[in-house]
């Protein structure tokens, strides 16, 4: 394996020069499986520098037995020998534990990067054990009971029936309007039953307990939102902690109080166009509330600007979930039991992709790729930009999804829109974008090209794609479509001239491998260059070539 040069999180270095402690070492190892695992290098300084194991520590198989037998539950990792610089080195890998590790002294740890930027391990604090269970899924905050507050004083009536107009207005569960509070109560979670009496749940006091529980009992609740022009503030009310379902209200209402419509004449209809689309806000900030962490301090941010909307959440992403697989990770919500009540409620996406919707209804009214690029492993961020109204582009996909009878899947969507802002792309780039293999990326692409939409340029592994000249003219910008055209041909004169230079002549076999086109686009280019008098053909037949004049 290669040499680390530094610690990081997942990489730690170990003298073992006096012979590093065993009581340590377990320590050391239960931070990093309660981390993100990683490497120990038994026998490195903290510089680096390889100075070797003790001989009480080369017996691989013993060392990976006592960590087995002094760790709860029993951590498995894998060593073996490396030698650096003429000195053996142990290396312990360390898995990431799906549940929470501890010494058999019972001492939970972590890792943590401190000021100076190098790592060290720390004992788990109370409320960290539980962000930690929270993180790797093995604990549903939201289904915890609050067992010293009857569900009867802490669950308001008036709650309960803004719950009950959200399901008419949002269309969820209709079946649960039908039920008395009781029975409502027990069928969306919001209370469990101890020894013949009601208590709430977390859930249950979040949707629709009084705001003086909830500071109580949940303090980390709060949501902010915030107009900026630039750093300017143009409106900031204060901070809200009441119940999540009057908290979306307020927050809807102050969102659509900004936003502003241009009208779109398609066919007999105008559709209204929105600087942002409120589809894609509700679905943003009904994830930010439902999918925060409630064990981290920190409040649910709403900033809107002129150029940009974002929503952020305290919690990074789940294990398993980043921006790069955000698409096609399976849904894992952080609290199971919340995030089912919003779906029956009908505030989030029943299926539970509400992410494709978030894309689909950005991509499809021409504004750029939903971004959760800024988001670090304490919060989720996620960036809507604003665009100004692109008709052209609006109405050629509103028209071919007409044609087509349905909508047009999430994955053309964004070849579209990487085109569209790209000009040109690979397949690696677009398979990349919609976090899809090749394979399946070149099948959403061939199918764009059939509907007349994309087009190739060039063979093989140098094989680009544009928007096709049907989509450019609909744009009204067939200009762009000559100049991406004609780009390409320039490139490939410049390689055969090139070529020219370095070797003094070159055949239509040359060109076809050199530019990776078809034989007879390689005849043309040749035939391009003759008539442009930069370029001579020599000989007849098998044996013709082309040399500079």
């Amino acid at each position: 394996m290669d040499r680390p040069v530094k610690e990081t999180l997942t990489i730690e270095f170990k003298s073992d020069r006096k012979c590093y402690a065993m009581e340590k070492l377990y320590e050391d190892l239960v931070g990093m499986a309660n981390t993100d695992g990683g490497w120990l290098f038994l026998g490195i300084e903290d510089d680096g520098t390889p100075t070797g194991v003790d001989n009480q520590h080369k017996n691989c198989q013993y060392m990976e037995s006592s960590i087995q037998d002094n760790t709860v539950p029993a951590l498995f990792v894998h060593t073996h020998i490396e030698e650096w610089d003429g000195c053996m080195v142990l290396a312990i890998e360390v898995p990431i534990s799906r549940q929470l590790m501890m010494t058999s002294q019972g001492k939970y740890l972590r890792r943590r990067i401190k000021r100076d930027g190098t790592p060290e391990t720390v004992a788990l604090k109370p409320y960290e054990i539980l962000q930690r269970l929270s993180y790797i899924q093995a604990l549903d905050p939201s289904a915890q009971v609050i067992e010293d507050l009857p569900a009867k004083v802490a669950l308001s009536p008036l709650e309960r029936e803004r719950l009950r107009n959200m399901i008419r207005i949002y269309h969820g569960d209709t079946t649960l309007l039908d039920l008395s509070d009781n029975e409502l109560d027990r069928a969306l979670g919001f209370v469990r039953e101890r020894n013949k009496e009601w208590f709430p749940t977390i859930t249950g006091l979040l949707m629709i307990g009084y705001e003086t529980y909830i500071r109580q009992y949940v303090p980390s609740h709060e949501v902010l939102f915030q107009v900026l022009d630039g750093v300017n503030v143009l409106a900031n009310p204060p901070a809200m902690h009441a119940s999540l379902l009057q908290t979306f209200e307020k927050v809807e209402l102050l969102f659509q109080s900004r936003i502003v419509e241009q009208e779109l004449q398609i066919g007999m209809f105008r559709v209204p166009i929105p600087n942002y689309e409120k589809e894609a806000f509700r679905e943003g900030f009904v994830n930010a509330l439902v999918h925060r962490d409630y064990f981290r301090v920190g409040a649910v941010q709403v900033q809107l600007q002129k150029a940009a909307l974002s929503i952020s959440s305290p919690g990074g992403f789940l294990e398993g979930i980043s921006p790069e697989n955000i698409l096609t990770v399976s849904p894992t919500p952080r609290n199971v039991l919340l995030a089912e009540a919003a779906k029956r409620i009908g505030l989030a996406e029943r299926t539970g992709r509400g992410i494709d919707k978030i894309y689909t209804v950005m991509l499809r009214s021409g504004h750029a790729i939903p971004d959760y690029s800024a988001s670090t492993n304490t919060s989720v961020i996620l960036r809507l930009n604003s665009a100004e109204l692109d008709e052209s582009y609006i109405k050629m996909i509103i028209s071919e999804e007409e044609r087509l009878q349905k909508t047009i899947p999430v994955d053309a969507l964004i070849v579209l829109s990487v085109l569209k802002t790209e000009r040109r792309a690979t397949i690696k780039l677009l398979s990349t974008k919609i976090q899809q293999p090749i394979s399946d990326t070149r099948s959403v692409v061939e199918w764009l090209i059939e509907l007349g939409m994309v087009e190739g340029v060039g063979n093989g592994s140098a094989r680009r794609y544009m928007l096709s000249s049907k989509v450019y003219s609909i744009t009204n910008n067939k200009a762009g479509y000559t100049r991406q055209r004609g780009w390409d041909t320039m490139q490939e004169r410049e390689l055969i001239l090139t070529h020219l230079n370095q070797y003094n002549r070159i055949t239509r076999e040359d060109v076809v491998e050199l530019c990776r086109c078809t034989p007879n686009h390689a005849s043309w280019l040749l035939r391009q260059l003759v008539k442009d008098q930069m370029i001579q053909l020599c000989g007849a037949g098998r044996g013709a070539f082309y040399q500079k004049l």
